[in-house]
């Protein structure tokens, strides 16, 4: 009986913490992305307010943009969110985020998430998200603490790419200028 029962919480805890990223099928990494259309809106328009988001999702978007170019209706940045497990600091995911705008509607991309020990305690780095096992390996961070770090992961980035769309496709009423 004691074995069923520590197999049954083996098998539900490892079901728990299997996360479900999403795999761009030519570059094999995890990657966020979406085309949304947005009726009447025209690339400039997408552009000034993917700008404006950008300002507002992150403490400084001066630091996180890499390359714009309005004429484009192109946005690349590098960004990161710090992680943390029973209140301790375990590091940081950086990731890159792209953004292009055309007539109409936007493409974003969020990939080259990588994790990284910096600001924490931490003996070593995960590294990409993509891989199974820690980069610094399973001696200095075993794999159900990896595992439980890219499941915040994936909530932050999940989060991030959803917070993005709707920022977009809402009507800002602050942008009238009637005041």
């Amino acid at each position: 009986m004691k074995t069923i029962l520590l197999s049954s919480f083996i098998m539900l805890s490892s079901i728990v913490f299997a996360q479900e990223f999403p795999i761009n099928e030519k570059t094999g990494k995890v990657s966020y992305e979406g085309v949304v259309k947005v009726e009447g809106a025209s690339a400039t328009d997408l552009y000034i307010k993917a700008n404006e988001w950008f300002a507002m999702a992150f403490n400084s978007a001066n630091n996180v943009i890499q390359m714009q170019d309005k004429d484009a209706g192109k946005i690349i940045g590098k960004g990161l969110f710090k992680v943390a497990k029973s209140g301790y600091p375990n590091g940081v995911f950086d990731f890159t985020i792209m953004f292009t705008a055309k007539e109409g509607r936007y493409k974003y991309v969020i990939t080259d998430i990588s994790h990284d020990k910096r600001g924490s305690n931490l003996n070593g780095s995960g590294g990409a998200i993509e891989n199974d096992k820690p980069a610094c390996g399973s001696m200095k961070m075993g794999k159900k603490h990896w595992g439980k770090l890219k499941e915040k992961a994936r909530i932050e980035l999940t989060a991030l790419s959803d917070e993005l769309t709707k920022y977009m496709s809402a009507n800002n009423s602050e942008d009238n200028d009637d005041w």
